[in-house]
């Protein structure tokens, strides 16, 4: 269980204020989160309305991973494939280092990740160590049950962040940043607290740190977790009919008695124990003798057997709801339905993930954008260059589908061949993306030196010409 300190060395009191002010908003929320993420890790706790369970039911783990699905059917559809200048042409080695020390796209997909368990990530721009071998700039995120801020409205950003830098356990805090405009302050731990370790200068307009949130708007900033009320509370009800489910299946096999005219004496072993209960239900025969008092012979009957139907109709329903609540198709639930979804029914959810997804570009393509230009900066580049990222088609079309469109936009002129746009179309990597701007060049070169080689013929040989016909008038005007 992480400890966060409340008191830091070295603040001045506006600075101290500032901190305890974020403090106190990371851990009101951070409860809420924590929740989320066992949600999302398939660690919640049974929620028993009781009523129908019986206590042993408490001890039986059932684990059902509808949350992480809603998650990832999104994540899977927010993926960043690079980053294009802004104004086209080919990234530049620097803005690529960076990518490659930072491994931006993997660092991408987890921020977004996160985003959508708590609502909203951090991503901060750090100078690192390299004294320690750290690379000159860092692009680090901060979890938001680890990290919070200050919205500025006016501004429509961040106008303070603090961020706590954790262990691979996510157990013990190695370091802290408190950030607001103009300033960043490294706190370092010293003995059994904490102590300012270096102030560095920074933007004045905007701090070194951008939020990434998922549905934000005016009212909510930091955005929604797609793990709200209505996905808890759909999960907590899938656990319960699961549990009730496997409590039923344990008897499923074994048909309910009664008996009439029997005493409990007649259910005693030869020492004058008690059979348990469980082996008078599993004897196939049974042998009693006649009540001594009244002569009677016991009645023996049989209940009739419980059905499986209403515990897989709730379940079918809960499923269905869970589905429209999170835009996912109702057969990716896993419960199979006597009427399986149609074509429309999963176009249609697909659609709507779809959407969300292409929101998400807007909504996390503005951070990185800025993210990668505050981090060119810090690396001390002279010329910055505006970067877009490149997103994938959510849609997630299949590669002859997508080579097929791109073919006949080329072919009505609409799209050149060599195009950026072509080369987003047809989902090719950015190594193969500099394999054809390379042999792109080359063979411009050699049909150059070509017309070089066949006197001037092309371009070299019109200027050739024009030139002469300029030197003519020249000497017929004097």
């Amino acid at each position: 269980m992480i400890s966060f300190p409340n008191t830091i060395s070295g603040l001045t009191n506006s600075e101290q204020e500032l901190y305890r002010k974020l403090l106190r908003r990371l851990l009101k929320k951070r409860r809420r989160n924590r929740l989320r993420s066992k949600y999302y890790n398939g660690r919640n706790e049974l929620h028993d309305i009781g009523y129908s369970l019986p206590p042993i039911a408490k001890d039986i783990d059932i684990v059902v991973g509808w949350p992480a699905k809603a998650i990832e059917g999104l994540a899977n559809r927010v993926r960043l494939d690079g980053l294009l200048p802004a104004d086209g042409g080919e990234l530049p080695s620097s803005v690529s280092d960076l990518m490659d020390e930072s491994d931006l796209v993997q660092l991408a997909q987890s921020v977004h990740t996160d985003a959508f368990v708590h609502s909203c990530s951090f991503v901060a721009v750090l100078s690192g160590d390299t004294s320690k071998g750290e690379p000159e700039v860092i692009i680090q995120e901060f979890t938001a049950d680890v990290a919070t801020g200050e919205w500025d409205k006016r501004r429509n950003r961040l106008k303070s962040a603090l961020l706590f830098d954790t262990d691979d356990e996510c157990d013990e805090i190695t370091g802290i940043y408190l950030m607001h405009y103009g300033q960043t302050i490294t706190i370092d731990p010293v003995g059994a607290g904490w102590k300012v370790g270096h102030r560095e200068p920074n933007d004045q307009q905007r701090i070194p740190c951008e939020l990434f949130a998922y549905r934000p708007d005016s009212k909510r900033p930091f955005g929604r977790s797609r793990i709200d009320r209505t996905v808890m509370s759909l999960t907590d009800s899938a656990v319960r009919t699961f549990l009730r489910s496997e409590i039923q299946a344990e008897l499923y096999s074994v048909p309910a008695r009664y008996f009439l005219g029997v005493t409990e004496d007649m259910f005693t072993d030869d020492d004058g124990n008690l059979v348990p209960k469980w082996q008078i239900m599993l004897d196939q025969v049974l042998s009693l003798p006649s009540n001594p008092q009244t002569g009677q012979n016991p009645v023996v009957g049989q209940f009739q057997q419980a059905s499986f139907e209403p515990h897989l109709a709730q379940l079918r329903q809960t499923a269905t709801m869970f589905a429209s609540a999170t835009s996912l198709p109702p057969d990716a639930m896993g419960v199979l339905t006597d009427n399986p979804s149609s074509a429309e029914a999963i176009d249609k959810a697909s659609k709507e993930l779809c959407l969300l997804a292409e929101s998400c570009h807007t909504w996390f393509g503005h951070p990185w954008r800025r993210i990668i230009e505050r981090a060119q900066i810090l690396a001390g580049n002279g010329d910055v260059k505006t970067v877009q990222p490149m997103w994938r088609n959510p849609s997630t079309p299949s590669k002859a589908a997508a080579a097929d469109l791109a073919l006949k936009l080329v072919q009505g002129n609409i799209l050149p061949a060599d195009s950026e746009v072509t080369y987003d179309m047809l989902d090719l990597t950015d190594q193969q993306r500099s394999i054809l701007r390379g042999e792109a060049r080359r063979a411009q070169a050699r049909k150059y030196i070509d017309s070089l080689t066949n006197g001037g013929t092309d371009v070299s040989g019109q200027s050739e010409s024009a030139s002469g016909n300029s030197q003519s008038t020249r000497t017929r005007t004097q």
